[in-house]
């Protein structure tokens, strides 16, 4: 999975930085959320080579495991990077408190 991780983590970073050039006027900020992205890229790509680094698979997913479990801390870092920090991107719109009550339940379930 980390190979398709990290095709839709690049992604992003490539599509917010086409989004962020009319919007602040260049390609790349070192906005919290946009850097914390980039850190998750250099986690995927770190797995993904740690894995191939050796030739017994045992000791590969082992050593990948932990790699991983390094990389779980970044998620809530992501996550809450708009509410943690005053940056370029726009803050947590706290959405299930300020949509209309019958769009709720439907967003909820497709979250």
């Amino acid at each position: 999975m980390a190979p398709v991780g990290e095709v839709f983590t690049f992604i992003a970073l490539t599509t917010s930085s086409t989004w962020g050039k009319p919007m602040w006027g260049t390609w790349w900020v070192w906005d919290a959320r946009l850097t914390s992205e980039l850190v998750l890229l250099f986690i995927y790509i770190g797995v993904i080579a740690l894995y191939n680094a050796f030739d017994d698979r045992r000791l590969a997913g082992r050593a990948m495991a932990i790699m991983v479990l390094v990389g779980v801390v970044n998620l809530p870092i992501i996550h809450f990077s708009v509410e943690w920090w005053n940056t370029l991107n726009q803050g947590s719109t706290k959405m299930q408190k300020t949509i209309d009550p019958a769009m709720r339940l439907p967003l909820r379930l497709m979250s």
